[in-house]
């Protein structure tokens, strides 16, 4: 398996690990930022402590202070750089992929996940400056572990909505199942629901790093945390990634929810309190990326707030959402950015919002995903043509005259009729991805059959 990178990051297994091509994007992330200490963390995951020691002594050698905060959620580390002030950070992390995978984020000023192709190239071409030989004197820290942990949770409250809604949830005594497959959500997520005051069952939080199940958190994989939510007659399970920037969620039933909720959830909780979380700063309107439901289009047009689409990957949508001044973001993989907190998908921001949302409405989880509009979505895994832009060219064409909008900037996505399709390569494996959502089963399948001709097989 080739390492692979794109806007979301570098990832790549321990048999393709490439350590002078590693060592050249970290010189030309170092050498983009301004001076200042740079924060570093890992995920938990076995075996990330020996590339955390690898990237601390590449990022000394370049003469800076290190900010070390061990192993804590990847926007954990975004909360510490933007509270701190600091000119950006390194995330160890392979995000949600198997324990054979190990990677980097980089992450700018504010925390925000900055394009990791942009130093790809550079050190792919022979661009990226050369180490300049230099090894730091000044002494780096490793007591910021809890500072860190304390600062993130202090961030969730320091908004006034976001206190209500805390005060809220801590009414209902929310009982609680959690799975953080034994990565770095297992010490913050804790203290967060003892603050919550939610009566709380740890199914897999033992740090250890070793992930009992594959850690992507989708309803396959989460069937023994919906056992324990039916034996514990819990209200809530929680499913998280090894760097908790990803939700999913189980309702009291026992049901795994579609991933694409956590984010229209998130929505809708945002709703009920706009006028307060958007005030002067933020207009009414959420940015999500092309492969996300239309579920969370419904949901806003039911509040009177607008939808805008990027392209894939966390850095797009935090583009898109700051320059349209946005409320809310996301990823319908489970991910939701409050810029109120920082620029970066927080599973805790949407732990919150949810639960605040069950709390204010006085519903269980499954009774709000029920009036929530369910279209159908399907999705596949395609081989990677060789002559992948060619196809999208010939699908764009053939399509012009039906299509109601057609975008190329992320391989391509099409509204037709009631429904959409979105084909791209994808950002973290070899392969291409082809999502179709419509109204009904027959419009999906319709669509489906409008592009099987031009499809690799």
């Amino acid at each position: 398996m080739p390492l692979l990178c794109s806007v979301s990051g570098l990832r790549f297994t321990v048999d393709d690990f490439a350590p002078e091509l590693i060592e050249r994007m970290i010189h030309a992330f170092v050498h983009r930022l301004p001076e200042g200490p740079i924060a570093i963390g890992w995920d938990g995951r076995q075996g990330a402590d020996q590339l955390e020691e690898f990237v601390t002594y590449i990022v000394r050698r370049q003469g800076r202070s290190i900010h070390h905060l061990g192993v804590v959620p990847t926007p954990t580390i975004q909360v510490w750089i933007a509270r701190r002030r600091l000119p950006g950070g390194i995330a160890i992390t392979a995000s949600h992929n198997s324990a054979e995978w190990h990677g980097l984020k980089f992450l700018g000023s504010e925390g925000l996940t900055l394009d990791a192709t942009l130093f790809y190239r550079q050190a792919r071409s022979g661009q990226a400056p050369m180490p300049n030989g230099y090894r730091s004197t000044i002494p780096s820290t490793r007591r910021m572990h809890f500072q860190a942990i304390t600062q993130h949770l202090h961030s969730l409250w320091k908004p006034q909505w976001l206190r209500h809604i805390g005060d809220a949830i801590a009414q209902e005594g929310f009982s609680i199942v959690v799975d953080a497959v034994n990565a770095s959500g297992s010490t913050i997520l804790p203290l967060l629901f003892q603050q919550l005051r939610c009566r709380l069952t740890l199914l897999h939080a033992d740090g250890s790093g070793i992930f009992p199940h594959p850690p992507e958190p989708i309803p396959d994989h989460l069937q023994e945390l919906a056992h324990w939510v039916r034996h514990y007659n819990a209200d809530v399970g929680i499913a998280v990634d090894p760097d908790a920037d990803r939700l999913v969620l189980v309702d009291e039933t026992g049901q795994c929810l579609w991933e694409e909720l956590t984010i229209t959830l998130s929505t809708q909780a945002v709703w009920e309190h706009w006028r307060q979380a958007c005030g002067r700063r933020y207009e009414r309107l959420a940015v999500v990326n092309y492969s996300t439901t239309s579920a969370v289009d419904a949901v806003a047009r039911a509040y009177g707030a607008n939808v805008l689409r990027s392209p894939v990957g966390e850095a797009n949508v935090v583009r898109l959402l700051k320059q349209a001044r946005g409320v809310i973001g996301g990823e319908g993989s489970g991910g939701v950015i409050l810029p109120h907190l920082h620029y970066g998908r927080d599973a805790l921001a949407g732990i919150v919002l949810i639960l605040g949302l069950m709390a204010q409405k006085q519903k269980r989880l499954s009774e709000l995903v029920a009036e929530i509009p369910q279209p159908v979505m399907r999705k596949y895994t395609l081989p990677s043509p060789e002559s992948f832009p060619e196809l999208l060219e010939h699908i764009s064409h053939s399509l012009a005259p039906y299509a109601e909008e057609l975008r190329r900037d992320d391989g391509l996505y099409a509204r037709i009729g009631n429904g959409w399709f979105h084909l791209r390569a994808s950002n973290t494996e070899p392969i291409v991805r082809l999502i179709i959502e419509a109204s009904t089963q027959a419009e999906v399948e319709q669509i489906e059959t409008t592009l099987r001709p031009f499809l690799p097989h």
